[in-house]
């Protein structure tokens, strides 16, 4: 009888060893197996989405090959060049795509626009419109070797 026992709990053992799924697809970022979101330069993870290219609106979805699809809808991926949430990375000032830079301290700095005739910086988030005047005015990026070489705050803040 023991002989019985010890066998039929083997037996059951190897039954429910082969039944559990050890060969698993690999996950996505998202964490669903065999799953199409990927991470950006920034580790934002992103779905696929469905885009309705009619009313301008997108649906996440989780798999494109049992997906199905709307009226006017089409997949997008989301490194698309036109998802506005690809790359979306914030700077340490907490701008989007911003140009502040973290000094080796860890301290963040801005960048700026120089004036050499006044010796007066204006700070700036961003890039976007920028007009100088090279007569005047320098564009400073922070961390950038200009930056570095004229900026008396760019690592001061360390302390040994």
């Amino acid at each position: 009888m023991k002989t019985k026992t010890i066998l039929s709990v083997c037996m059951l053992t190897v039954l429910l060893y082969a039944c559990t799924k050890s060969d698993r697809g690999p996950l996505d970022c998202m964490g669903i197996e065999n799953g199409t979101a990927i991470a950006d330069d920034c580790g934002d993870c992103h779905k696929w989405t469905a885009y309705n290219y009619v009313a301008h609106t997108i649906r996440e979805i989780n798999d494109t090959t049992t997906e199905v699809l709307g009226e006017n809808e089409m997949f997008a991926s989301p490194n698309n060049p036109m998802n506005p949430a690809w790359n979306l990375c914030p700077d340490c000032m907490g701008v989007s795509n911003g140009v502040a830079a973290v000094d080796s301290c860890g301290d963040c700095h801005q960048s700026y626009i120089y004036n050499f005739q006044t010796h007066i910086p204006n700070y700036i988030d961003d890039t976007t419109g920028l007009v100088l005047d090279p007569s005047t005015e320098m564009l400073v990026l922070a961390g950038s070797a200009d930056d570095i070489a004229s900026n008396p705050n760019w690592n001061t803040g360390c302390t040994e």
